[in-house]
């Protein structure tokens, strides 16, 4: 008998922590953090009772709410290995290493992060690899972030197949997601994110984005995007790279979407991003999209102060555009920018990602034009009224309804148990699965059987 514990993201998106067991045997998917807006980050709730007894860690992808309780784990003595891809490692680094001028020492200190480090084995996709007697596990290409992963495990001759993150969509960095359709699947465990919701292609977006930023310009205003550091920060790179090549267009890079520019150097091969890609990069003469000339990285090696060259940037009347984080507005680079543009009516606000509740993003999403910047800690901050205007563009990183249904539909297995999802769009995807498969909707803390 396998048993399954949901430790995080049952019924929820954040804290993802799935152990899967026998009697011999215990290995653990993914390992993270719930973030919370202006609340501390929460992990999963009751996983430090098996650490000393774990075999091994497998980890789907970099984002913090599958990665951020890692140390934690190793913190309260785990040995073992942690499985994960070459880039996943590079990003979780500098991941952790934000984390801690953010929370401080709270889960984990700076020597549980490097001792975590020591233990990271890194794996290809498609290369089967061992976790223990009798298991073992191969990475499939999850299409999500740079370096993500699907994980099927053969545990004693069982096939079970954990979806991670997923997009099925095309985007500028990575072709669509890989998974197992010959294979005959005891029990998947999918992510349920996009459940209520089927988003247009690509091209939609990308196209309505860019008719925006020329909009924008032409009535004398600057484009503000607020972005996620890693992957969204990096597609919208791309989109811009091909529409403003060779124009007067400047686009302005700031915060960690800079450092994660950096990996996502590292790894520009066809190994780990589409042939597509590298094609227009080479057809152009460049490296990374990033390395076009009006591409401008914002640090001290421009301006002694950043503030007063980020006021310059939103101010002058030229066609800027600016791609910063936070994506949820919640710190960081893009609160000078609101300071200094928001006050603008020419300006255009362009959030390009979903907006957590209780976020600065969701409340101006949600209609609210008086928001608090810089209140972090125990700064009161300032007021800024937003008057730019504000649009979202439905980009995704994650799995839309009918091409999740298509995959689950596509895969040979009866047994379906879904997780990193609000509990309506797991049970909106069990109402259309076509094939009579027996579904299981978990809360945390909740243990599934499963037979031989």
């Amino acid at each position: 008998m396998i048993k399954v514990t949901i430790y995080g993201a049952a019924k929820e998106i954040g804290r993802s922590a799935i152990l899967v067991e026998d009697q011999d045997t215990k290995i653990l998917l993914d390992c993270g953090l719930k973030i919370r807006p202006k609340k501390p980050t929460i992990g999963p709730e009751g996983l430090n009772e098996h650490t000393e007894n774990l075999q091994s860690i497998v980890i789907s992808h970099a984002h913090f709410d599958h990665t951020g309780y890692i140390p934690r784990i190793v913190r309260d003595g785990y040995e073992g290995s942690i499985n994960m891809t070459h880039p996943t490692k590079d990003i979780c680094a500098i991941l952790w290493r934000d984390h801690l001028k953010i929370e401080g020492e709270r889960h984990w200190s700076e020597d549980d992060m490097y001792d975590t480090l020591y233990q990271i084995r890194c794996h290809y996709y498609q290369q089967k690899f061992e976790l223990a007697d009798g298991v073992s596990a191969t990475f499939f290409d999850a299409g999500h972030i740079l370096g993500s992963a699907s994980i099927l495990l053969d545990w004693k001759g069982q096939l079970i197949f954990y979806t991670g993150d997923i997009n099925t969509f095309e985007t500028p960095y990575h072709d669509t997601n890989k998974y197992p359709t010959l294979e005959e699947i005891s029990f998947i465990i999918s992510e349920a994110t996009n459940g209520l919701r089927d988003l247009p292609n690509r091209e939609s977006p990308n196209k309505s984005f860019i008719d925006a930023i020329k909009a924008t310009y032409k009535r004398g205003g600057v484009t503000i995007t607020p972005t996620f550091a890693l992957g969204r920060g990096q597609e919208i790179e791309a989109i811009l790279a091909k529409e403003f090549i060779d124009t007067n267009f400047n686009i302005y890079i700031d915060g960690m979407i800079l450092k994660m520019n950096n990996v996502y150097r590292r790894y520009f091969h066809e190994y780990w991003v589409s042939k597509k890609i590298l094609e227009w990069c080479s057809d152009n003469r460049i490296e990374v999209p990033f390395d076009l000339r009006n591409f401008i990285g914002v640090s001290r090696n421009l301006a002694d102060n950043l503030d007063t060259f980020r006021k310059m940037i939103v101010s002058e009347n030229k066609p800027n555009i600016i791609v910063s984080t936070s994506g949820m507005l919640e710190g960081g680079p893009i609160h000078s920018y609101l300071n200094h543009g928001a006050g603008n009516p020419k300006n255009l606000l362009a959030i390009s990602g979903f907006q957590v509740e209780e976020t600065i993003g969701r409340a101006i999403l949600d209609g609210e034009r008086k928001v608090n910047l810089f209140s972090w800690g125990k700064k009161k901050g300032a007021e800024v009224e937003i008057k730019t205007e504000v649009r979202q563009f439905q980009f995704s990183g994650h799995a839309q309804r009918n091409e999740l249904l298509k995959m689950l539909n596509a895969i040979d297995s009866k047994k379906i148990v879904f997780v990193h999802g609000l509990e309506s769009a797991a049970n909106s995807l069990k109402n259309e699965l076509k094939n009579n498969q027996e579904v299981y909707i978990p809360v945390n803390k909740e243990t599934l059987e499963f037979q031989n």
